[in-house]
């Protein structure tokens, strides 16, 4: 993969929410690792399974138990594209001037353990920042246990 052009709500590149795990397997390769993730709650009955591509600084989680698809992508990697910016060359003021001239006005924050988190519920984005460098940025979809994209 050479660029990574985020897409909220569709996905990255050829990378998009809904793909099976053969799919992604079949563009990206086999991951440098992968791991079961416990459910959040106890009972839950949804799958989760994580796949990361460290050269290409890129995870692809799955979710669904009749059909385990693309939930969510985050990212790592500095030439990262949003909006046609490098998302990871701005600091958390540029961010939401970013989001505000391509229309998303609303966010929440979040401090968690140190680090501050912008969450953008209306395209399902997270921007992870220590102090003011962006340090991790996520965006995903809703999966239901049956593996359908919900929103």
């Amino acid at each position: 993969m050479k660029e990574i052009t985020i897409e909220p709500l569709k996905g990255c590149g050829d990378i998009k929410f809904g793909m099976s795990i053969e799919e992604i397997v079949n563009i990206m390769g086999e991951p440098s690792n992968n791991e079961e993730m416990e459910p959040l709650e106890e009972g839950e009955g949804n799958r989760s399974v994580l796949y990361d591509y460290e050269e290409e600084e890129i995870s692809v989680c799955f979710e669904g138990m009749a059909n385990t698809i693309v939930s969510s992508i985050s990212t790592t990697n500095r030439d990262a594209l949003l909006f046609g910016e490098r998302v990871y060359d701005m600091d958390r003021k540029k961010v939401v001037e970013l989001m505000k001239s391509n229309g998303y006005k609303e966010y929440d924050i979040e401090e968690q353990e140190g680090d501050t988190c912008l969450i953008y519920d209306e395209l399902m984005l997270d921007f992870y920042f220590n102090e003011v460098e962006l340090i991790d940025f996520d965006w995903g979809v809703i999966i239901d246990a049956k593996g359908k994209i919900v929103y």
